[in-house]
């Protein structure tokens, strides 16, 4: 008995470890029951056709592909590299988080079928939020657990009765998008516990619930690719900066080398971004430390050095050079590779046929790749070379893309017109080939895709009464290791913020971007700034059950304009994702102007105007996460067939 009350004590304190507190872990399996209903089991996007072959591979124990379980057709697959006599995908990093998933799928699978099994797995993540949920103070446990279950069970049940065949191949697949699922909740729980920390736990949850349910973050959990993955670990290097600058001693030590650790990592996901998220974070950290001791930086160097370890040993095991990504190796379609479905699995998991569902080639080159450059390099083994040699072959065209990155963002901000197509206002855009989406135009700008952040409008009236009071003087000599944990995060996340977006933007506008997806990790980042607007506080703790209420109001009406449009008008997918677009900015306008009136006019705006226009621009992006999921793009099967069922009757485009 006291073996078992120990082992209860210790998985309790591991999970609040985890989660900080029940309202945390209440939030984590909320969003990722929120994103199982919109998830399509299929490829949305053609880049996942390399990712998920290669994770099938390393599943498998290779790290080259075997087989190409996933294909559609006769010809190349973007992504996949070739070196010796091999291909190769990308994204080691990304493909490693999902293995241990394609093993518990594939092994229960045996016991259930596959449709059954992600039915229960809903179920139990149901059933966790429902036991969870029954333990809040103010809350009618019997009653909350009852009804909670009985509505799980339906849910269950229902999908049962109406599930379908799922072939097993698709599993892989499966656990890829239920890595990225996975990884976009835990964005969401850093979100809150951040937000925690600085300004209490409801603006915390407020925070950790928009992020899932009204950014990007929530359209690109179901689809697989590495920008959640990027999102999730710039959002923890920030949690992980903020709390070294809040404790003391050994704990501020630790955080700090988790920063540096957590940035490391990324390394193995896209070595592009982890060079200026790591760079960025060096520059801020050794400006704002409380101490620069050299044993301190030895200890944070070693752990960033064991964080790159597992992609320079990935890299060196395929290239024989350890600088030298994949993403650097010519790219398969340039050499005379066949390319065919293996057998009993070709087309399987095959794109929608809609026309606009993203599932064009991207390809790894100069102008469609996902932004690291490919084809670039030379293939010599790197094993016979002396290091010092090898390393410069690999960095000289990595460095040549870094260098013409920063130099050709900073050119794009003289241009406005193009800074306009990028963040404000999508439509048909000149240079961006639709043709290779069917003609649709199905691209959102920055705004029309995250409603909120029309709040940082407010930003520039912030910060001209930040001078007046104060001048430049904090901006000076050593003063940055003077400002409060709260202002040094903040100094991190800006400086962030900026050199993510700059580095991207020679690349943008782009097709197949559909919220301007190189940018998605700056999404958690602007949220962040966002809850940093004291109007925007003030509304969500003084004015939180209007806040809830016109959320839920403003969905109905988001939900029944849409469809009003789509019917009265009879508009097509392109069509109809452009109307969307419209009321969106229309959103982002009431919002914007609630918050600075509440700003620049306190007396003549109420908190519960401002927490009004939140919600209406936070509804409207919720209503396009549904849309997108159950109406404009249908790329693959349900993964829960009672969802098919209850949606069949919805207009398709």
């Amino acid at each position: 008995m006291t073996a078992e009350w120990s082992g209860r004590r210790h998985t309790r304190r591991f999970l609040w470890w985890v989660f900080g507190d029940r309202p945390g872990l209440l939030l984590w399996l909320g969003v990722l029951c929120w994103f199982g209903l919109t998830w399509r089991v299929g490829i949305f996007i053609q880049d996942t056709y390399a990712v998920a072959n290669a994770l099938v591979a390393l599943a498998d124990g290779h790290l080259h592909v075997t087989e190409l379980r996933y294909s559609i057709t006769f010809g190349s697959q973007p992504g996949l590299s070739q070196h010796g006599g091999r291909l190769y995908g990308r994204n080691y990093g990304q493909l490693a988080l999902a293995v241990p998933l394609v093993w518990a799928l594939e092994g229960f699978s045996s016991i259930v079928a596959p449709r059954l099994l992600l039915a229960a797995l809903w179920a139990a993540l149901g059933l966790a939020f429902v036991a969870q949920a029954s333990q809040l103070d103010g809350v009618d446990r019997e009653r909350a657990r009852t009804v909670g279950s009985v509505v799980v069970a339906v849910l269950f049940v229902g999908s049962v009765l109406t599930a379908t065949d799922l072939p097993r191949d698709r599993l892989a697949l499966a656990a890829l998008q239920l890595s990225t699922m996975t990884a976009a909740a835990t964005a969401c729980l850093i979100c809150y516990r951040l937000l925690r920390i600085f300004h209490g736990r409801r603006v915390g949850l407020t925070a950790g619930i928009a992020l899932g349910v009204a950014t990007p973050v929530g359209f690109w959990a179901t689809i697989p690719k590495r920008h959640t993955v990027v999102a999730l670990l710039t959002l923890a290097t920030v949690y992980a900066f903020a709390v070294s600058r809040r404790a003391d001693g050994r704990a501020a030590l630790r955080a700090r080398a988790g920063a540096y650790a957590l940035a490391g990592l990324v390394t193995w996901v896209h070595a592009f971004e982890a060079f200026f998220l790591v760079g960025t974070l060096c520059v801020v950290d050794l400006l704002t430390a409380r101490s620069n001791r050299p044993r301190d930086l030895l200890v944070v160097g070693c752990v960033l050095l064991l964080a790159a370890t597992p992609m320079l040993a990935t890299n060196y095991a395929i290239s024989g050079n350890p600088a030298k990504p994949p993403r650097l190796l010519p790219g398969a379609e340039d050499g005379d590779v066949e390319f065919v479905p293996s057998s009993g699995a070709g087309g399987g998991a095959g794109g929608g046929a809609n026309g606009g569902d993203g599932s064009t080639g991207e390809g790894g080159g100069a102008d469609g790749g996902d932004g690291e450059g490919g084809g670039s390099g030379t293939v010599d083994g790197g094993a016979d070379v002396p290091i010092l040699d090898a390393v410069r072959e690999a960095a000289g065209p990595a460095w040549r893309f870094v260098g013409g990155a920063i130099v050709g963002g900073v050119g794009v901000l003289s241009d406005p017109a193009r800074l306009v197509d990028i963040f404000v206002r999508s439509g048909h855009i000149d240079g961006v080939r639709y043709d290779l989406n069917n003609h649709e135009v199905i691209e959102l700008s920055l705004l029309e895709a995250t409603p909120i952040l029309g709040v940082l409008l407010t930003l520039p009236v912030l910060a001209g009464r930040r001078l007046r009071r104060g001048g430049w003087k904090f901006l000076r000599g050593t003063r940055f290791r003077r400002l409060s944990a709260r202002r040094q995060t903040d100094l991190l996340v800006v400086v962030l913020t900026v050199v993510l977006t700059v580095v991207y933007l020679p690349r943008l506008p782009l097709y197949s971007m559909l919220t301007v997806r190189y940018l998605h990790p700056i999404v958690p980042l602007a949220l962040y700034g966002v809850c940093r607007v004291p109007a925007v506080r003030m509304a969500v703790t003084e004015a939180t059950g209007s806040l809830a209420r016109f959320y839920a109001a403003g969905i109905t009406f988001a939900l029944a304009i849409v469809f009003g449009g789509i019917v009265s008008f009879d508009l097509a997918l392109g069509e109809a994702v452009q109307y969307h677009a419209l009321w969106n900015l229309g959103a982002a306008a009431v919002c914007a102007g609630t918050v600075f009136g509440r700003t620049v006019a306190p007396d003549r705006v109420s908190p519960r105007a401002v927490a009004a226009g939140l919600a209406l621009s936070a509804a409207f992006a919720t209503a396009y996460l549904l849309l997108s999921g159950v109406v404009y793009f249908e790329y693959g099967t349900d993964a829960f067939d009672l969802v098919r069922v209850v949606t069949a009757p919805l207009p398709s485009l």
